[in-house]
């Protein structure tokens, strides 16, 4: 499958858009700038497919594409707090792109590239990118691949993984946005939202992390019993950007790590992750502006950005995210949907 144009990138080259599909109609269409999941097709309680994830009407915005709309996002996703961090005795400082206080998502990093395609059928996607030393302030030149596959329960895969020519640090996340709803159904107030999470990681007011865990019990956190989105923002009104821990290691599978329904459609989408950590966002930036255009309103779209802990790079009591020759990154996130029974 080589795709279909989706825009042109800068030098004339091409961004392409794959559209991956189970025989049923379920699946996904992504594009290789990026690594950004453009739309995606679940059936509903009544059979009928709805795209759930939000994506940007005119292509050409997933080049500055402001609220990572779909995004892989890498080398390192969430915040470093200053946009600094010591490895082996030596300070890294990054580009900072957030407020001037801190590195996100990798300062604009690979969610804003091209990306080599390197396998594409009707049903898997994968993609490479070379990251060089000194890129964004990072050491060390990453290899990175990403693997999107669709899998016949109605799920897709993730699997990313990263070698690099000597010690540095990395880590991956998807920004899609999911309304489960429907991408134009406007609030996610009806959803439900239950996660596998005791603790969060504490943040400061420009959402670095302190360091230090909180306890869910008897807060607006506690998603353990499940939580209406709308009773959420009734308690924090510009709704969840928090990370709730799922483990304390790396590496540790866990099933429904994250799970959401949808009164509405019926549509149930469950998350299940090889990363200690999820950030939940409830995408209070969603009415952003692009050429004068709102790109969603609040709240119209949340994320699941499955991860290793914010800042993990500054606290060495969090699950660390170094990658050296030899001892390459590898995780694996699913997203499964299903029907509500």
């Amino acid at each position: 499958m080589n795709g279909e144009k989706f825009f042109t990138h800068k030098n004339n080259r091409e961004a392409k858009l794959f559209k991956l599909r189970l025989p049923d109609g379920f699946g996904a269409d992504i594009t290789n700038f990026g690594g950004c999941i453009v739309s995606l097709y679940a059936p509903d309680a009544d059979g009928n497919l709805r795209d759930v994830v939000l994506g940007w009407k005119n292509p050409e915005n997933y080049i500055t594409n402001p609220c990572y709309l779909g995004a892989l996002v890498g080398r390192v996703p969430n915040r470093i707090s200053g946009g600094r961090f010591n490895l082996d005795g030596k300070i890294y400082q990054l580009f900072l792109n957030d407020n001037n206080i801190c590195s996100l998502h990798g300062s604009f990093g690979y969610s804003h590239r091209l990306w080599e395609v390197e396998n594409a059928t009707d049903t898997e996607l994968t993609l490479t990118l070379n990251s060089p030393d000194g890129d964004a302030g990072f050491p060390g030149e990453l290899f990175v691949r990403a693997a999107y596959r669709l899998l016949d329960n109605h799920t897709l895969e993730m699997e990313i993984s990263a070698e690099s020519d000597r010690p540095t640090v990395a880590d991956f996340t998807n920004h899609t946005y999911f309304n489960l709803d429907g991408e134009n159904a406007g609030s996610c107030a009806e959803h439900t939202i239950t996660a596998k999470a005791d603790f969060i990681t504490e943040t400061d007011r420009y959402l670095q992390p302190t360091g230090k865990l909180i306890d869910v019990t008897g807060t607006p956190f506690d998603l353990r019993n499940g939580r209406k989105f709308k009773d959420i923002l009734r308690d924090i009104p510009e709704g969840f950007d928090h990370n709730f821990v799922l483990s304390r290691t790396d590496h540790v599978y866990q099933e429904n790590a994250a799970v959401v329904t949808a009164g509405n459609s019926g549509i149930k989408l469950a998350v299940h992750t090889s990363r200690p950590g999820v950030q939940v966002y409830m995408g209070y930036c969603l009415d952003h502006e692009v050429n004068g255009k709102s790109c969603y309103e609040h709240n119209s779209g949340f994320c699941l950005e499955t991860q290793s802990w914010p800042d993990s790079v500054n606290h060495p009591d969090f699950p660390s995210i170094r990658v050296e020759p030899g001892k390459p990154h590898h995780s694996v996130t699913r997203y499964e949907f299903s029907i509500v029974k």
